[in-house]
């Protein structure tokens, strides 16, 4: 089960509930009780380590490309 993030509307607490997406939920504010809330967008972290997915994973050096079709040729 997810954990949903909330605003409150009238007195601007954040919050996190615990419930299934499928499930209809009646939600109130901890603080003040108000049913005024709004569900914010999920937090997540992306982490880039390395100097580069893209240049390092999927790019051939012409170098490379030359030193591979003459030891085929061998």
């Amino acid at each position: 089960m997810p954990i949903y993030r909330y605003r409150c509307g009238r007195c601007g607490v954040e919050f996190r509930e615990l419930h299934a997406a499928a499930d209809k939920v009646f939600v109130r504010c901890p603080g003040c009780g108000a049913t005024e809330v709004a569900k914010l967008l999920p937090r997540f972290g992306v982490v880039y380590k390395g100097s580069g997915f893209y240049t390092t994973e999927y790019r051939r050096s012409r170098s490379t490309e030359g030193k591979t079709s003459k030891s085929n040729g061998d």
